[in-house]
């Protein structure tokens, strides 16, 4: 009798929806760690950023699928940020994450026309979190603003 061995190598997970450069902002080290996890895991590339001013450094450079930004930071807020790159003509598509979605909140992130999402996100949220921004992408790029 002979004896093979055979070495079995982990087969990578195949990711949920195709790779994309994410952007994650928000000033709290807990969360943003936590979420760059969740898109890497996704097989996404995160680049983290512990401001709104240190994202808006990035540009122009590597144009991310989609940003997700926290509202409630030190400096600038999340929808700041937002028309900050709007006239960077950064027309990268932007989700405004939330902890505290009250009604001022709301309505400013519906008049800029931001997708927002409640915190704390859930590897599902994912998928359409990314989606939503290729398609706005889609319609920035065409001039539909």
């Amino acid at each position: 009798m002979i004896l093979v061995a055979l070495s079995v190598r982990p087969t990578p997970p195949m990711p949920l929806f195709p790779s994309s450069l994410i952007y994650v902002v928000d000033d709290d080290p807990a969360v943003l760690h936590s979420t760059c996890f969740l898109f890497e895991s996704a097989g996404h590339r995160a680049v983290a950023f512990a401001s709104g001013e240190a994202c808006l450094t990035a540009f122009p450079g590597p144009s991310p699928a989609v940003v997700l930004l926290d509202q409630v930071m030190p400096g600038l807020d999340g929808i700041e940020v937002f028309v900050r790159l709007r006239h960077l003509d950064a027309r990268v598509p932007v989700v405004l994450v939330t902890g505290h979605p009250n009604p001022s909140i709301r309505r400013r992130a519906h008049a800029a026309g931001i997708f927002l999402v409640e915190k704390p996100l859930a590897l599902d949220d994912l998928s359409g979190l990314i989606a939503a921004g290729r398609n706005d992408r889609e319609r920035l790029w065409s001039g539909e603003e």
